[in-house]
This record gives structure tokens, C-alpha cells and sequence, in this order.
């Protein structure tokens, strides 16, 4: 069931970072589960350098207008990606944003995660997309994880699909992780409200 519907997913990166193959997946995942589905993607001049994104759409109803004016989640890649498309999220959206973007830019109200860092962990950092869509997928439960990983097969060639597979279900793993620590910082900082 969509958190709201219809439900406006950007992903946003730079050219080669396989955002555009992320929201595809995306894309035909929710066509699996039975829900009408947009998938639009844009870039910049240069392919593998420019700002990228891809678009999806999800709704259990007839979908009017093909473009997100509003995101509802937002992942950012790249520092360009943020600058570009990151002060754009529904008022309850979450924005999700690659841990380096913050070393460059401050960053506000959003979901911070070693995206990059955890793929090359994992052997690749091509898999950094497939790490950010398994965070995606855990935040905001918009789509099925069975539908996301077979989909993947029929999207990935086989010699990568087991470690985007391993990639995916470590951004998963990235939220639990970020949830389990975010409790642990709000308890700390409870007690010392209570101490003080």
C-alpha cells in the first residue's frame, strides 16, 4: 500500500551512477504490484558528469499529469544533484542524501547515509545506486523488496546481479542502522535533558 498516492519518488546523481537504471526498477516493481506507473528520466550535457535524474510516479488510479512537481522522497547522490533539486520535497517527504554531499554543503531535515562508501565496501561503487533504492524502498515502503530483487534479474546482467542484489538489502540494512542509532541519540540526549 502507497504511503499516500499517487506517490512521487526523484532520484537524482550524476550521469553513470546508474540513477536512471534505479527508477526502471523502480518503475516496473510497482507495475508488478498492480499500481500505474510514470518513469521519466533526465540529464545533463554531459552524460557521465551532469546532474541526472529519474522520476517515478506510483498510483493505484489513473495518473493525470506525467511529471513530479513535488517530490514525496528524494534521494541525492552528488553535491550538484543537491543543489539542483534538493530544497524541492513534499511538506512530509523525506530527502535522503549521500554522507559527502555534507561535506560541502550543509544539509537540513534529511536522512544522511554512506551510500557511496557502503558500494565500495560491497567490491563496486556502480552499486551505490542499488544501495540508495533498498534505502528508498526501507524509508518510505512504497514498493515490495520481492518485486524490487525480481525485477533486478530481469534488469541486471547476471555477472553483477549478485552483488547489486548484496547492495540492495545493504541500504535496507542502512536504516535500520540509522534508525537504531537516531534511538540511541534521542535517548542519550533525553537523559541529559533530565539530568540537567
Amino acid at each position: 500500500m502507497l504511503p499516500k498516492d499517487p506517490f512521487n519518488i526523484r532520484l537524482s546523481g550524476r550521469g553513470g551512477q546508474g540513477i536512471l537504471l534505479a527508477g526502471i526498477i523502480l518503475a516496473e516493481a510497482g507495475m508488478k504490484e498492480g499500481l500505474n506507473v510514470v518513469q521519466t528520466q533526465s540529464y545533463g550535457p554531459q552524460a557521465r558528469l551532469g546532474a541526472s535524474k529519474s522520476e517515478v510516479i506510483l498510483s493505484g488510479s489513473e495518473i493525470a499529469f506525467p511529471e513530479i512537481e513535488i517530490p514525496d522522497v528524494l534521494l541525492c547522490l552528488t553535491i550538484d544533484s543537491y543543489v539542483k533539486y534538493g530544497s524541492t520535497l513534499s511538506e512530509d517527504g523525506i530527502r535522503i542524501v549521500e554522507k559527502m554531499v555534507t561535506l560541502e554543503e550543509k544539509v537540513e531535515d534529511a536522512v544522511i547515509l554512506p551510500i557511496i562508501e557502503t558500494a565500495r565496501v560491497l567490491g563496486n561503487e556502480i552499486a551505490a545506486n542499488m544501495v540508495a533504492l533498498g534505502s528508498v524502498m526501507a524509508l518510505s515502503g512504497a514498493v515490495s523488496k520481492e518485486h524490487i530483487i525480481s525485477t533486478m534479474g530481469n534488469r541486471i546482467k547476471p555477472d553483477y546481479l549478485e552483488l547489486n542484489q548484496r547492495a540492495f538489502q545493504k541500504g535496507i540494512e542502512l536504516i535500520s542502522e540509522s534508525n537504531r542509532l537516531h534511538q540511541r541519540y534521542q535517548q542519550e540526549y533525553n537523559s541529559v535533558q533530565k539530568s540537567d
